[in-house]
């Protein structure tokens, strides 16, 4: 098959290369990613890791997929991708817009799917590419924007779907980067892969954000030291937290927060999904449709997005009911992959990664010696150090960086307030075993872990302290009552019998989170506003800097990354 000059002019540029990164704007069916894997792990010179972007205007079905690649492999005998294949099919996603990191070969072999026209993609992607396989000269402009140095470029032709069998296929051709009429200030996002002996970083904060970026670190090879003062204290809150919600979220016009929300639900599923039940089972989520107040018509705005039900789903009360094993009294939109979380345990869970090594310390600032950083505790005691630190401690990463001189008034961060709330445990006897599943609107109520239901929750404005309350617990009673129309339930519950758990929440405006460089402070990152979306939006968190540090293609779109990166 000539797609097999394609690959050949590819492997022939890649010896020597520690990295490359191939982008292919015309993915279809995947031939030339099998093609192109295989002929890595049969290569006795190969780039360490091999990434390789596919533009598609839509996904297709798995089913469909499989038949037709298999049908194919077999027709021009190429059998020995099947193994390939079948991996692939196996992570292969749903057909939502927006881009999907698949991670192969213990993620030495990525493959990222951009979903969506292809022009505007090709302005979304925040990547240097090295290899180009184009159809149409009209993307040449759009790609040399992504171009890295030495870039090359190999011209397919799109009547046939094959590649051209001349020297152009055989010989790559040079493509220059464009040069904008304005030199662009240094981009912490798109550098070169660190080195491996500087591979060592500092994570400040061992919550969900903190815990999510060690992680992503440790396994890609890096040394990690996570620093937190209640690690592995009998009175941490989230031991405490019973139970928490990972859910995803919409909006009628798919706005950044949906898709940032998508985005880092697909990614949590992805790298959390071998966890047993006991720490995150997926039970499903319905977001009940208001029935007061402003009230959106939620069925109206699934039929304009045209997920797949697979992903979202709107649901009649009857349905609604049926999914949560009680009588709702009304529906809304169902999203099937949902999960309850148990927290500490998927901390413990994440804090076993190899590479990651846990500090029982507090905080207080950061020096800088000799282009190393330092995180000192409040006596000025050296607590750590390593050329690379990322505060991901909510609230606390603000007052890090005010105490280190590294807070700008003019910043996102500055900004950045602590909200309080408290969540409720109600004996799931007392709601006849609790919902199936997750149910939410004005508020949540999650199945039951270990005989009682986790309901919330509260939010408290200027508040001083976060405490357990008589106050809240009626709140959320309240709140629990309207989700699973039992109106009576506040007056049967004696509330002193209750139990909960109060905390902060780390807000930014918009409630969208700040992820990124600390642009006067090369080497520090942070990770921190997740508000109530800690679990949503740590392994994307994550994924984002550790990709950025090891020159990955990253797994959000560019009009993402400038939204939550401006600290």
């Amino acid at each position: 098959m000539d797609d097999a000059r394609v690959v050949a002019a590819l492997c022939q540029a890649w010896s020597g290369e520690s990295r490359l990164t191939i982008l292919d704007a015309d993915f279809k069916e995947g031939l030339l990613f099998l093609k192109l894997w295989d002929a890595w792990r049969e290569a006795t010179s190969r780039p360490k890791r091999l990434h390789v972007i596919g533009l598609l205007p839509a996904l297709p079905d798995r089913v469909a997929l499989q038949n037709d690649v298999r049908a194919r492999l077999k027709g021009f005998g190429g059998e020995q991708l099947l193994p390939q294949l079948q991996a692939m099919l196996e992570v292969w996603p749903l057909n939502l817009p927006g881009l999907h990191r698949l991670e192969f070969e213990a993620g030495a072999v990525t493959l990222t799917l951009a979903v969506g026209p292809v022009d505007v993609l090709l302005n979304r992607l925040r990547v240097r590419v090295d290899r180009f396989v184009l159809s149409h000269t009209s993307l040449l402009p759009q790609a040399r924007l992504l171009a890295a140095d030495g870039a090359q470029v190999c011209w397919r032709d799109q009547s046939a779907g094959l590649a051209r069998q001349d020297a152009v296929v055989r010989t790559l051709v040079p493509i220059t980067r464009a040069q904008p009429s304005v030199v662009p200030p240094y981009d912490p996002w798109l550098q070169s892969p660190v080195a491996l002996d500087a591979q060592h970083a500092l994570v400040v904060g061992a919550g969900f954000a903190g815990m999510g970026v060690a992680q992503s670190l440790a396994i890609r090879g890096w040394r990690v030291s996570v620093i937190d003062a209640n690690w592995g204290q009998q009175t941490s809150a989230h031991q405490q937290h019973a139970a928490a919600a990972l859910t995803p979220m919409v909006s009628k016009d798919d706005n950044i927060r949906a898709r940032l929300s998508r985005a880092g639900s697909l990614r949590a599923q992805s790298r959390w999904g071998a966890l047993p039940e006991s720490v995150l089972l997926r039970c499903g989520a319905i977001q009940l449709q208001r029935d007061q107040g402003r009230i959106v018509d939620l069925a109206a705005v699934l039929d304009a997005l045209q997920f797949p039900s697979q992903w979202a789903q709107f649901v009649s009360a009857e349905q609604a009911s049926e999914l949560a094993g009680m009588s709702l009294g009304r529906g809304g939109i169902y999203f099937p992959t949902a999960a309850r979380v148990h927290p500490q345990g998927l901390l413990n869970a994440l804090s076993t990664t190899p590479g990651i090594d846990m500090l029982h310390a507090q905080a207080d600032r950061l020096a800088n010696t000799s282009g190393v950083w330092q995180v000192l505790d409040a006596s000025g005691k050296v607590l750590a150090s390593a050329p690379h630190v990322v505060l991901a401690g909510g609230i606390h990463t603000q007052t890090v960086l005010k105490q280190s001189g590294l807070l700008k008034e003019n910043a996102r961060l500055a900004s950045m307030h602590a909200l309080g709330g408290e969540v409720s445990f109600i004996p799931a006897a007392d709601l006849s075993g609790g919902p199936r599943c997750i149910v939410a609107g004005d508020g949540y109520v999650l199945p039951q872990q270990e005989g009682h239901c986790v309901i919330g929750s509260t939010y408290a404005h200027a508040a001083q302290e976060v405490l357990v309350t008589q106050a809240g617990l009626v709140a959320n009673l309240k709140r629990a009552a309207g989700l699973l129309n039992i109106p009576e339930l506040p007056g049967r519950i004696n509330v002193g019998a209750l139990a909960g758990w109060a905390g902060w929440r780390a807000v930014l405006p918009g409630r969208l989170p700040a992820i990124g460089p600390v642009l006067h402070a090369p080497g520090v990152w942070v990770a921190c506003g997740f508000a109530s979306r800690g679990l949503t939006w740590a392994t994307l968190a994550g994924d984002l800097i550790a990709g950025a540090l090891n020159g990955e293609p990253l797994v959000v779109e560019n009009d993402i990354i400038e939204t939550i990166s401006d600290n």
